[in-house]
């Protein structure tokens, strides 16, 4: 007997991403390869999430951090990411919090939601579903958030204009645009 195409043992991870502690919520559904270290999952996150890859990041998956090797461990063991395998350390009903700037605290929780067969009709790296922008970077964490975005739904508010100026004119909370995030990660995601 034959074996089957290299390709109909392709697996992909789908993955339901969700930022902690910021109402309302602010959330994507990916769908990654299965084969996708957690270096590469950083790098596909920071694009989902529209953040711009200027802090520190870590993993915490079970009792072990991951982060990258050549990172400050801050007087913990870390775990090298780009030898962790998705699949290897995130198999389905599984969950993962991934840290992204640590002075402003952002946590993600990541769920695996389904490990799936590969489909080559479909492109292995999307956004499938989602909701906000995710807040501006150096923000001051989810309780700076949570100040800004009451700040410029208020007018008379006294930080209104300087924090509509920080954010730029172009910030809207609620716009989450996924064709663009989808053309950018199809730019950073190139198959072997």
């Amino acid at each position: 007997m034959e074996s089957p195409p290299a390709t109909s043992r392709l697996t992909v991870h789908e993955l339901q991403v969700t930022l902690l502690d910021v109402s309302p919520p602010v959330w994507r559904r990916l769908r990654v390869p299965s084969t996708v270290t957690l270096s590469a999952l950083h790098a596909i996150l920071q694009v989902a999430f529209g953040w711009r890859d200027a802090h520190l990041h870590e993993w915490r998956v079970g009792g072990l951090t991951y982060g990258l090797s050549d990172e400050e461990s801050w007087g913990e063991e870390l775990e090298d990411e780009s030898a962790a395998v998705l699949a290897d350390v995130a198999p389905e009903d599984s969950v993962l919090h991934y840290d992204y700037d640590f002075g402003d605290g952002w946590e993600h929780l990541v769920e695996v939601v389904a490990v799936r067969p590969y489909d080559p009709g479909q492109p292995p790296v999307a956004v499938l579903g989602g909701a906000r922008a995710a807040p501006p970077e150096d923000c001051g964490g989810p309780f700076g958030y949570e100040h800004l975005l009451d700040a410029l739904a208020d007018e008379n508010d006294p930080e209104h204009d300087e924090l509509t100026e920080w954010a730029g004119d172009g910030f809207d909370p609620e716009e989450l645009d996924m064709p663009a995030v989808n053309r950018r990660l199809e730019g950073l995601w190139r198959p072997g």
